[in-house]
């Protein structure tokens, strides 16, 4: 029966195109079941989403096939589709309590690793002594005025009474230039009216205290090293210090101790015809070093293989008003190579009587392990790591010294005799003592400020010096025990003797000095929590709360970029066919 318009009735173009359409998709589908039999039918499903679907369903379905191929523990419950949704809320629940409980721990192992990497031990064997060398011996008379020579308290209160009373006694230029110089050396309260001139001649001054101190040979009566006796002025010379002129015995020349720029003509007081050091503090001494090397070194320990010396002093010639009432030296243990800071640290040797100092090494080392944290992390320097502007040889002490030097120059304009300085910088005169005391007392307060600072860190922040302590340093720490020493009576033959009253105006003092021990132990800075300690152990956790290992997160890696690249291209080839086939059949239609 034909229609009524006599038309021939026929399907509108839109309907055709859907029809075509599902047919397409159809096919394809049955062809990519048939290709891919090996998956199941959620695989299927959520690779016909990422083809076929909307852009959130092609997302979920890429997490659905990241969920069911991850290694990672509980991720593939998440991502099933025909799951009730208790489960999935149980497993998110779990999957974050797991997430949370690793972050924590792992933050911890974080915090040692980052704020505690280092740790401090003892080293597997003990070390012998002659492995390392003998300390530095630096002795300082407390007298620094021979009264027989200059009476030095006589023309201190002349000097006052013309300063209060204007009543000028007879004082000599050279007098008052002794008094002036004398100044550096005494307590400081002594100096009560500046003098004119802000600066001094270095090389007059040091010149004038080693001529009104107390003479070598009047100091050094019997030296004995290595139970040999040796001539006092082969093993000590003069060394200049914060306390004026010295004598050291091992140390390193000034040309081995400072660099070209401090090594001016006041402090070169010596030099020695020897070979080069055979020692560094790093290194310790060369394979081929021979036992009579320097710096010196003992064979064993006790009085016999030690240093052994008989001092002395003219009690006419003791002053008590320059530094008190205290009479005898002072002596101070050190490294070779290191300038003593005898103000600081020493220890006091009294007259008439016979002190022995046991001496206990105390060395720090670093492993190599550590060379590559930061000098502030390890808490230490490498020598190649911190050069020092007047120092060759790095040390803690050395540091300080050469800071105070520039900072008391900033402060005051010039520096002090003792300090290391470039040859065209000032010193100061006696009128500045107080002024570089005070620099000192600074110094010392904004490195505490800025230390305070820093106190809540496990390690030290960096202050204005920033000296931090050497990685392999040496100190000496000693024991000592006395007793009196009745040298009036040594030798004493019948009746009273010329040699007798002789000793009765010198005062004496017996000292010997030597290691305790024939061995030690040292201690060793090494690593706490090495790269591969931090991450087996953050290994360990990721792996303990979720399954988690090296391929887990290559494979979330690679979900993320690879397989989700593959996916957008895949989606957007069955997308551009689908267009071109809708294309076509609206062009045949």
């Amino acid at each position: 029966m034909e229609p009524a318009n006599g038309l021939e009735h026929k399907p509108s173009v839109k309907s055709t195109l859907q029809w075509q359409r599902a047919a397409l998709m159809a096919k394809t589908i049955t062809a990519f079941k048939e290709t891919v039999d090996v998956d199941s039918d959620d695989d299927v499903d959520n690779k016909q989403q990422i083809k076929y679907g909307k852009p959130s369903q092609a997302a979920w379905a890429i997490f659905s096939e990241y969920c069911d191929n991850s290694t990672i523990h509980g991720i593939k419950y998440l991502g099933e589709q025909k799951r009730p949704v208790w489960e999935r809320v149980f497993w998110i629940f779990v999957f974050v309590f797991s997430i949370y409980l690793c972050t924590s721990l792992t933050m911890n192992i974080w915090y040692k690793w980052n704020n505690n990497p280092v740790i401090v031990s003892f080293a597997e064997k003990s070390t012998p002594v002659w492995q390392i060398p003998f300390p530095a011996i630096t002795i300082c008379t407390e007298t620094k005025n021979r009264q027989s020579y200059f009476n030095f308290t006589d023309i201190y209160w002349k000097y006052i009474d013309y300063k209060t009373n204007k009543t000028m006694e007879d004082i000599s230029s050279d007098d008052l230039n002794k008094l002036f110089s004398s100044f550096q050396v005494c307590d400081s309260h002594l100096i009560l009216y500046p003098t004119k001139d802000n600066f001094t001649d270095s090389r007059l001054l040091i010149a004038t205290l080693r001529d009104i101190m107390p003479q070598f040979e009047e100091i050094f009566m019997k030296c004995k090293w290595r139970n040999v006796g040796t001539d006092c002025s082969e093993l000590f010379h003069t060394f200049i210090t914060d306390d004026g002129p010295c004598y050291t015995f091992n140390t390193l020349t000034a040309y081995e101790t400072y660099r070209d720029e401090g090594l001016i003509k006041d402090v070169v007081l010596h030099s020695e015809n020897r070979t080069a050091t055979h020692w560094n503090v790093e290194d310790g001494y060369d394979a081929n070093a021979d036992t009579d090397t320097y710096p010196y070194r003992v064979l064993g320990s006790g009085s016999k293989a030690g240093l052994n010396l008989l001092l002395s002093g003219v009690e006419k010639d003791f002053d008590y008003l320059c530094r008190g009432t205290t009479q005898g030296f002072k002596l101070v243990l050190h490294t070779p190579g290191e300038i003593p800071q005898v103000t600081k640290q020493f220890f006091r040797i009294p007259f008439s009587q016979e002190v022995l100092m046991a001496i206990k090494p105390k060395i720090i080392t670093t492993s190599d392990g550590l060379k590559h944290y930061e000098p502030n992390r390890r808490q230490c320097y490498f020598q190649n790591e911190r050069d020092l502007r007047y120092f060759q040889i790095y040390t803690q002490s050395n540091c300080e010294q050469e800071c105070l030097a520039n900072f008391t120059l900033a402060k005051c304009g010039c520096v002090k005799f003792s300090m290391p300085r470039h040859e065209d910088v000032p010193v100061c005169n006696a009128r500045n003592v107080h002024c570089f005391n005070k620099a000192e007392d600074e110094l010392t307060l904004r490195e505490f400020d800025q230390g305070i600072a820093s106190s809540g860190e496990n390690f030290r922040g960096k202050t204005t010096c920033n000296c931090l302590p050497s990685c392999t340093s040496i100190a000496y720490e000693a024991e000592i025990s006395q007793a009196d020493y009745e040298y009036v009576h040594s030798g004493k033959r019948g009746n009273s003797t010329e040699a007798e009253e002789g000793s009765q105006e010198t005062r004496r003092t017996r000292l010997s000095i030597f290691f305790k021990e024939a061995q030690f132990l040292t201690s060793k800075r090494s690593e706490l929590y090495g790269t591969t300690d931090f991450l087996a152990n953050c290994g360990g956790l990721l792996g303990l709360f979720m399954g988690v290992s090296t391929l887990s997160i290559v494979e979330i890696i690679y979900f993320c970029t690879v397989r989700l690249i593959t996916n957008l291209k895949m989606r957007y080839k069955k997308r551009k066919e689908m267009n071109n086939a809708e294309k076509n059949t609206e062009k045949n239609a």
